[in-house]
């Protein structure tokens, strides 16, 4: 009790203003007069799981449903309405072996200590049957592609048809990363996952050419819906000087001018990102918290967005794994405190802000950029990570209207602040919601400085005479881990069960409109809801 009192009172007292602040002006003018997006999805915040991972996300240690993931999840379907979308795939699966007689879901088992198995993943019918344990959910199946028999890609499609249920499958996806295949790949162990019994590299052509004749066969040979089911591409993350190649790598209008989607079958576009190779807490201003990175890499899909906007409008384009790192070790001080999570907000609001469909996070049990352990492994207890945080954040954001279009919005002046990004969520043309993103760094252990802040006057519609602004924040600063995290003043544990933990700190604010303005002040290493 007494360490939150003290928390309680350094919130406060951060909130009083103690550093310097700037004040900027923001106008929020009606959705007509600014570039919103096409309506959000309201199942946006989707979530994907490393095939063998799925088993521990799934169930518990005594082999029953897990209350804790199920709770978590529905804390953010809940907000928008929306189905949760959950991927199972990755690199693993894609190299793994689908065993009939295997009474384990999958093997072997994924622990929060061990890397991906790749090469070595088998799993048996029992692992379909845990996609029951998550009501109302539509999965994404991911199928090999980068074996060369393809009688065990439709062994996986029929399986998990008959396991899942035609109505609760989202979509069939051959393929991981196969921009990443090659002739000296290897796996744990040094196992040699090149040909002759795995795909070698893959140009456009071949590519084409491989992933429409193994969509041929799985329609062929499981009885699916008419029409588009099939998630294509799948292109890995590039880092460095090659992120710019990524807008051309599995080239989308090159591989649909090749006949990828000749059947009509190419339900969505996907692509993977991780912002970075992960670092310590050192690299996570740069690393995470630097928007111009974000923005930068986000934007080599502008061309592919806007290439299936103008030419297969019915096809969106999506992001199904992410995370803000890859590293084989856990590196929490850099993959999972409030930073991060900001970062994740920030990415969210102009990944939608530029038209990306849908996310769905990456969750693997080893992975440090996790939303959450689910159970105890490894000398690790179950529970939050800080990364969760922004998926209630972005979920409250999009809201459950499912009119909601989203517009990144100006900061007025000539040298607006870096870093500090400033969204609108409009409903019928009229501003409902406003996020702002502070990720400039600020850490009381390090920075040496009391924490500065940014005002924004925002000028706000007619009639909206007071405003509530939700804080994603802790006293603590960017290095917080997700003990010290609230959002809207609430937390989510595993002593809760997932469950939302409400007015654990009281930083909720209610302001009240000047001359149509409402000045909002965001603390460096902050993120604010704004509702109008």
């Amino acid at each position: 009790m007494c360490s939150q009192i003290s928390w309680f009172i350094s919130l406060l007292l951060a909130l009083t203003g103690f550093g310097s602040t700037t004040t900027f002006s923001v106008d929020i003018p009606a959705g007509s007069s600014v570039n919103v997006s096409d309506v959000i999805d309201p199942s946006f915040c989707g979530f994907a799981f490393e095939e063998a991972s799925f088993v521990r996300y799934a169930q518990d240690d005594n082999g029953d449903a897990n209350t804790f993931s199920i709770n978590l999840i529905k804390a953010v379907t809940s907000r928008t309405g929306g189905d949760p979308i959950i991927r199972l795939g990755g690199t693993s699966p894609d190299y793994g072996r689908y065993l009939p007689g295997q009474e384990e879901p999958a093997l072997p088992v994924a622990e929060q200590d061990n890397y991906q198995n790749i090469g070595y993943t088998t799993i048996g019918p029992s692992y379909w049957n845990l996609a029951q344990n998550f009501p109302g959910a539509k999965y994404m199946v991911q199928v090999p592609l980068a074996t060369t028999n393809i009688s065990e890609t439709i062994a996986w499609a029929q399986s998990a048809v008959e396991g899942i249920g035609i109505d609760n499958i989202h979509s069939i996806q051959p393929g991981n990363e196969a921009d990443l295949y090659s002739a000296d790949f290897t796996g744990e162990g040094g196992v040699v996952l090149g040909p002759p019994e795995y795909q070698g590299y893959l140009s456009n052509e071949s590519y084409v050419g491989n992933w429409t004749e193994y969509a041929d066969a799985v329609l062929g040979a499981v009885d699916l819906p008419e029409g588009r089911f099939f998630t294509a591409f799948d292109v890995s993350t590039h880092f460095g000087d090659v992120v710019q190649e990524e807008a051309y790598i599995l080239d989308v209008e090159t591989c649909f001018n090749l006949g990828i989607d000749n059947k009509s079958i190419i339900k969505e576009v996907s692509h993977h990102y991780y912002q970075q190779n992960a670092g310590t807490a050192d690299d996570l201003a740069a690393g995470l918290m630097d928007t111009s990175v974000t923005y930068n890499h986000l934007d080599q899909f502008k061309r592919q967005i806007s290439w299936l906007k103008d030419n297969r409008p019915e096809i969106p384009f999506i992001l199904n794994e992410v995370g803000n790192s890859l590293d084989a070790t856990n590196s929490y001080e850099f993959q999972a405190r409030l930073g991060s999570a900001l970062w994740q907000v920030d990415f969210y609001l102009y990944s939608m802000a530029i038209g990306i469909a849908r996310i769905n996070y990456q969750q693997i049990m080893h992975a440090g950029y996790d939303l959450w352990l689910p159970v105890a492994s490894a000398g690790y207890d179950a529970q939050v990570f800080s990364n969760f945080y922004s998926q209630p954040f972005v979920a409250d954001f999009i809201g459950s209207s499912n009119k909601t279009q989203v517009a990144k919005l100006d900061i007025s002046g000539s040298n607006p602040p870096a870093n500090v990004a400033v969204y609108g969520a409009y409903e019928d043309s009229v501003a409902k919601r406003i996020a702002i993103t502070n990720l400039n760094y600020w850490n009381k252990t390090s920075s040496g400085t009391d924490r500065p802040s940014v005002t924004l006057d925002l000028s706000v519609p007619d009639g909206v005479e007071s405003v509530e602004v939700y804080h994603l924040n802790s006293p603590l600063g960017a290095g917080a881990a997700a003990d010290n995290i609230t959002y809207a003043g609430s937390q989510w544990t595993y002593e809760s069960l997932g469950e939302e933990v409400q007015n654990v700190s009281a930083d909720t604010e209610n302001i009240t409109v000047s001359d149509g303005v409402a000045s909002v002040t965001v603390q460096h290493s902050e993120a604010v809801l704004v509702w109008l």
